[in-house]
């Protein structure tokens, strides 16, 4: 009996590892969920991607074909301007001639970036839908599914525009960091491996700041709550769970710059002569990238959520602020709650 006193459970020293490489790589999970939530709906799914493949290739021809005898008649212009006398009203004509074809090109692509803003808006709030319902084993019809998405699109138009802020807040505390450094050093040093350092650690620390902004879509998208109360929310939510999120976004992050490098390599050669193919394809493969991630977030919602669950019943109530993140929360409607 004595020879095994001083002997302590070997559970002790290995379930506080195997947590944390279970933390570390949570996000395969979420990926495999994720492609089996397309493949468990299929039919719902792969409508709601013919819809983003059809309507943002519609938009990008009309936009394309719209704007680009205005271009080409701003340009020629342009190479007239220096040719005549200034002050002359010839001069006067084609400047003015050319302010309205500027206000033109503007106001065409006002539209466009609207119209694409829209768009992608309502079928990011489809999409999370649509993955919400297959994710809970229910269904939806495509037309029911875009009238809900519809009547639910006040919700993440509201904390979409406060992440587009935090966005903006960001890009220009990254600016206002970088300019000091580039008048300190040397262009020379500054442009070559300094800032290529800045960019790096920058866009890794936006990746970071992205998972809480990101879950506050599928947030809003899923229960009622927008602005600050969803990015409180999804802030909550993701205790635990921050660095499944980070790699989901530097695995969709590094697959877009793949995808946007191989394409510009490819359409150098292959489509030479064509001006739409190339951003036809971009255009798709990004809308493709940014619907699975919408998944994948949708994903991570109902575990971060399930995990929060769990805590209450082990605690028994005896913390209260997990009674604001569990499973019992109420989403938008019996449809989409598990």
């Amino acid at each position: 009996m004595m020879m095994y006193t001083n002997i302590k459970p070997l559970n002790n020293y290995n379930l506080p590892s195997l947590l944390k490489i279970y933390k570390l790589f949570r996000f395969v999970g979420v990926l495999r969920e994720s492609q089996k939530l397309f493949l468990r709906n299929g039919k719902l799914m792969s409508s709601i991607t013919i819809l983003i493949i059809l309507l943002s290739s519609i938009l990008l021809v009309v936009n394309l074909f719209s704007i680009k005898p205005s271009i080409t008649d701003l340009a020629l212009k342009a190479t007239f301007l220096p040719m005549t006398i200034p002050g002359s009203p010839e001069f006067a004509d084609l400047l003015t001639s050319l302010k309205n074809d500027l206000r033109l090109v503007i106001g065409l692509e006002g539209i466009f970036i609207l119209a694409f803003s829209f768009s992608s808006l309502f079928f990011a709030t489809a999409s999370i839908l649509a993955s919400g319902v297959t994710y809970c084993g229910k269904n939806l019809s495509v037309k029911e599914l875009l009238s809900r998405g519809m009547k639910s699109l006040k919700r993440p138009f509201v904390t979409w525009f406060y992440i587009m802020l935090l966005h903006l807040g960001y890009c220009l505390f990254l600016i206002a960091f970088l300019v000091p450094l580039v008048l300190l050093f040397s262009p020379k040093f500054t442009l070559s491996a300094f800032s290529i350092i800045v960019l790096i650690a920058a866009t890794l620390f936006q990746a970071y700041l992205a998972v809480v902004w990101n879950l506050a879509l599928v947030v809003s998208v899923l229960e009622e709550k927008w602005g600050m109360e969803a990015l409180g929310k999804a802030g909550q939510l993701i205790k635990g769970s921050k660095l499944c999120g980070f790699f989901l976004n530097i695995i969709f992050g590094v697959f877009s710059f793949s995808v946007i490098y191989g394409l510009k390599k490819i359409g150098n050669t292959a489509f030479s002569g064509s001006e739409i193919v190339i951003p036809l394809i971009l255009l798709n493969s990004m809308s493709l990238i940014r619907l699975f991630s919408l998944m994948a977030y949708t994903v991570l919602y109902y575990k971060c959520k399930e995990t929060h669950g769990e805590e209450l019943e082990m605690q028994g109530g005896v913390e209260h602020q997990y009674t604001k993140v569990t499973a019992v929360t109420p989403l938008i409607s019996s449809d989409e709650a598990c």
